[in-house]
Order: structure tokens, then sequence, then C-alpha cells
């Protein structure tokens, strides 16, 4: 089992001792990677190939998300779905090989999306950088699930935060799950109350930082 443990220094710095890696501290990394609620892919930038990715970059880069990321795997190597896109691609991937992080966007008017590529410059390692792609909701459903429970919202309420941190407003929120406007501002009161917060803006952005973790999902190897 991976294990770390603090060194003492005389620096404000904290050093960690691992043991030796082990295909079980390989396996706990992987799961690592599959709680957060971001797409994250190993890619060898010389091949372009994909060493590793979670399930939510193999959707991103093989199923329906696909369309979303821009992004795609073409005969085993890292490709764009629009030609357009394809060069800047090719100079962020250069860029990477030199130490230099990227942010490309993709995709056409309207289905713009984007992806970091951050090199990884571990001593001795192979040119691998990695790509951590958007998100595609504010909040995962499960932790919206999670900070429901712990604030105490009712059912109706956490649909009511849902729609609210999806962008819609009271009205529309009426509208969709068919009651009154006064009945979905008497919600959001009480779950101003239930949350501590003053606004709904304060509310969006509180549910904006709660931690990144995914649903339970398997991890694809390539």
């Amino acid at each position: 089992m991976l294990h770390t443990a603090f060194a003492n220094t005389s620096s404000d710095a904290m050093n960690y001792v691992d043991e030796p890696e082990t295909p079980d501290a390989l396996s706990l990394m992987q799961c690592v990677l599959e709680q957060m609620d971001y797409g994250l892919a190993l890619v060898h930038m010389p091949t372009r190939q994909i060493r590793f990715a979670n399930r939510l970059a193999h959707d991103g880069l093989n199923g329906p998300g696909s369309l979303r990321s821009g992004l795609c795997v073409t005969e085993g190597r890292l490709n764009t779905l629009l030609n357009v896109d394809h060069a800047q691609l090719e100079r962020a991937l250069l860029r990477a090989q030199s130490g230099v992080r990227a942010l490309i966007s993709l995709g056409g008017e309207g289905c713009t999306t984007s992806v970091a590529l951050v090199p990884l410059n571990a001593p001795g390692a192979a040119p691998f950088a990695l790509l951590v792609f958007a998100k595609q909701q504010l909040c995962d459903s499960s932790t919206m699930a999670l900070f429901a429970r712990e604030r105490g919202l009712t059912s109706a309420e956490s649909n009511v935060l849902a729609s609210v941190c999806s962008g819609m407003r009271p009205t529309e929120i009426a509208q969709h799950h068919g009651v009154q406007i006064s009945t979905v501002r008497s919600q959001l009161r009480s779950i101003r109350l239930k949350t501590r917060c003053d606004t709904i803006r304060q509310l969006v952005e509180t549910v904006s930082i709660l931690p990144p973790m995914a649903r339970h999902m398997a991890s694809v190897q390539y």
C-alpha cells in the first residue's frame, strides 16, 4: 500500500517518504483519478499515444462526450475532431515538450470547449503530458446530493438547487417543476438559510467550489 510519512526538516517545506511502487500502489492511484470529476488522460507527447485515461477522459475521447471535448483517438493517436483544430493541438504538444503549459479551445461556434495540456517533467521520465478536460457541468449530481443531504435540504429543495446551478431562473424552475413561482421563492429562501448563503450568487459560488467528486466509474487502461 502506498504510504507517505512526514520527514523532520529545518524548513517549512514538507518532505514525503514513499515506499517503492507496487502493483497495489498503481491500482490505488488509478482509483484516485477515477474519483475526480475531471477527465484526466496521460499522453506520450512525441507519439501522441494515450497511455491512460479515466472514464471521463475515455468518454471525451471515444464516446458521446467526444462531440464536446473536441479530441478523439485516431489509429491509436491523439487527434482533433475538426481539422481546423489540428494545428492548435500540434503547437500545444510542441510547447509542452519544452515544459510550457497550454490551454487549447476546440470546436465550432456554440460548441466550444477547452482542454489543458500540462507537461509532466519528472527527472528521467519519458515526455508525458496530462490532458485535463473541461467539466461538462458546474457540479456532479452525486456531489450535489451529498451537499444537499449534509445541509438538510428536502428532495424538492435539492431539485431547485440543481436547477439554479444549471442556470435556470426562478420562473423557469417553476415552469419546469410545475409549481407556482411563490413556491420556488419560498424554497430558495429555505435553501439559503440552510446553506448560510445570503444570495443566490453566493449559493452558486458555494456549490462551484465543492470537491470535484465524480460518479463511481471503472477506469480504462490503454
